[in-house]
């Protein structure tokens, strides 16, 4: 289905690449003259730990294979972002992604940021294990590269000499923890392209293919000359695209996407008479093409032979627990938990942030994990979505702005609980955005809930000191709130670090033992000591209400509704009849005036 002389079908949009490209346009496929060589050339990147073909949704490393070997192609080429993301990748360390990537036949790969999250000397066992050449050469320690090789990789195709070179941009490598590239040096990317590419003009080269996780690709080629094509990933496009670089030459970028939806199939003419590229064009094979192929038997066996690997390792214990730990939906949404409280103090654990957020939505839980051991199937129930922790740094005027619209987040999910405990009806809608609702580490507030929102937030302190509003502070949210959401101040601020997957950071955190995570959970206990105005009766804030005011657990998705709420939304805190909400490692305490609901 998807080989060679479907290109005939392309012919008018080959015409148009080589047109733009000021070069002769030809037809290409079958009886193509002897003077033209066709380079074909399979491409990934982002897959960011996918593995198994999904429909519509993921080609899948088994599809992947019956393409390749239908296609033959000469290179099989990964952009980067591929070891690390998914708990299928993140549980072994990389491990199950490079068994994968050896049995289809992978050449090479340049790193994304997140092939660092393991640590550099893991991403070199990695290529190992992967069987292929991590190209890079502008990384290096000691003044030396820092992989091995040059960081090219050289092919005659019928004749014709192809040189692929990697390069990694300087500008994301904060995009990963410092200690993961500590003593690393990165080299200009643009500078080293350009020589690295003259380098293989003068090896006998008439083809020269840069592979690159970049962030700006037109500003990267635009100071280049001597490259050919980028096959480039970072960006999570579709690309396919002209670029004119330092000489004026248009350079053929090309990108696949993001999350293994689609793979890409380049293919480069050069006209053996003329000395140059004469066509240059890309097509992809979708989750929704891959549908049509047959899974290679031996990749779907291996599929098969690390899930039952990974079963056995799920039900190892990472740690213990002295409490039970709350991850109810519902609760989760209406108030500070104490298994809030926990992420939280391994976010600030892993960055040495001010604060921590973690959206109430990012939390999947949806039971109560009982007091014993905690094992890796718990943590992935907890955190399953492969986001990883970012930081920040905002003002102390931007944290009170996202104290108050949680609050008011909090607020409208209480309603929608007092509805359904009060109803029963499975019918009762949540906001659509419950789940940005936020649990906090760091800091404590007391807030009013009777005044309008902007004015609720009575006081502040992160950790023992009180919030100064123009001084920054530090905070480590996961991938998806530092976007922003509900929280603009968020959104327009630029990452200062990328860290670990979610999953690996609480994993981390709860290996310390039970000692660091009861004193996480119990930072709650405070609340006991509290009384909300005019009423004796104590209300921990970290413990149920009583049965008769509480539906059962409603781990399948929002209590009352039959639509399963976002995996990345946020959610409110109790501020019915407890007077403290206590987020993350200090307290957030949240003083309620007698009969707020």
């Amino acid at each position: 289905m998807f080989n060679k002389t479907c290109a005939m079908v392309l012919s008018c949009c080959v015409a148009c690449t080589a047109l733009l490209a000021g070069q002769p346009a030809l037809a290409q496929g079958v009886g193509e003259p002897e003077n033209i060589v066709t380079i074909d050339i399979v491409h990934t990147n982002d897959i960011h730990g996918r593995s198994a073909y999904q429909q519509d949704a993921v080609v899948g490393f088994d599809k992947l294979k019956t393409y390749i070997d239908q296609q033959a192609p000469d290179f099989v080429l990964d952009a980067g972002d591929l070891f690390h993301g998914q708990a299928f990748a993140t549980l072994e360390r990389g491990q199950s992604i490079a068994e994968l990537v050896a049995a289809v036949g992978y050449d090479a790969m340049t790193p994304g940021n997140h092939d660092w999250n393991y640590g550099k000397e893991r991403l070199k066992e990695l290529g190992s294990l992967a069987n292929l050449s991590i190209l890079a050469g502008n990384v290096t320690s000691g003044g030396k590269p820092f992989f091995d090789g040059d960081g090219s990789l050289i092919k005659e195709v019928d004749g014709v000499r192809v040189g692929v070179f990697g390069v990694f941009d300087p500008q994301i490598q904060n995009d990963t923890a410092p200690g993961n590239i500590q003593d690393l040096t990165f080299l200009d990317d643009a500078a080293y392209a350009a020589q690295t590419a003259a380098a293989l003009r003068e090896q006998g080269c008439e083809v020269v293919i840069a592979l690159s996780h970049q962030l700006y690709c037109d500003e990267f080629i635009a100071q280049t000359t001597g490259i050919d094509v980028l096959i480039a990933g970072h960006e999570h496009a579709t690309v396919d695209t002209l670029y004119p670089d330092a000489d004026g030459r248009q350079v053929t970028v090309v990108e696949t996407g993001k999350y293994f939806e689609n793979a890409g199939n380049l293919s480069i003419t050069y006209d053996t008479e003329q000395n140059s590229v004469a066509a240059v064009w890309e097509t992809l094979l979708t989750a929704g093409d891959a549908k049509a192929l047959e899974s290679d038997p031996a990749v779907a066996g291996l599929l098969q032979t690390i899930g039952e690997r990974q079963s056995e390792r799920l039900t190892q214990a990472v740690g213990p627990t002295g409490q039970d730990l709350e991850g109810r939906w519902e609760n989760l949404r209406i108030g500070e938990t104490n298994l809030g409280r926990v992420v939280t103090q391994a976010y600030l654990d892993e960055t040495g942030a001010d604060i921590a957020f973690e959206n109430a939505g990012g939390i999947r839980l949806g039971r109560v994990l009982p007091a014993g051991s905690i094992t890796y199937q718990d943590v992935l129930d907890i955190a399953p979505f492969g986001n990883y922790i970012v930081t920040k740094q905002i003002t102390g005027e931007a944290v009170l702005s996202i104290l108050e619209q949680s609050i008011e987040v909090g607020l409208q999910n209480k309603r929608s609980y007092d509805e359904w405990v009060r109803t029963g009806s499975d019918q009762v809608r949540w906001p659509d955005n419950s789940g940005s609702y936020l649990q906090f580490g760091g800091i404590t507030a007391v807030y009013d809930p009777d005044k309008p929102q902007g004015q609720r937030v009575q006081s502040v302190q992160v950790g023992s000191e009180a919030l100064d509003p123009d001084r920054l502070y530090t905070i480590a949210t996961n991938n998806f709130v530092a976007l922003g959401g509900d929280y603009s101040a968020l959104a327009k601020t630029p990452e200062r670090n990328q860290y670990a997957a979610c999953d690996e950071v609480l994993t981390r955190f709860i290996q310390r033992g039970q000692q660091a995570v009861d004193s996480a959970a119990k930072k709650a206990n405070l609340s006991e000591k509290m009384q909300v105005a005019d009423e004796s009766e104590e209300n921990p804030g970290n413990q149920e209400k009583p049965n008769e005011q509480r539906k059962p657990d409603a781990s399948a998705g929002a209590p009352g509704s039959n639509r399963k709420p976002s995996p990345q939304t946020g959610d409110p805190f109790d501020s019915a009849s407890a007077c403290l909400i206590l987020l993350g490692s200090a307290v957030l305490a949240i003083c309620c005036r007698k009969g707020s609901q």
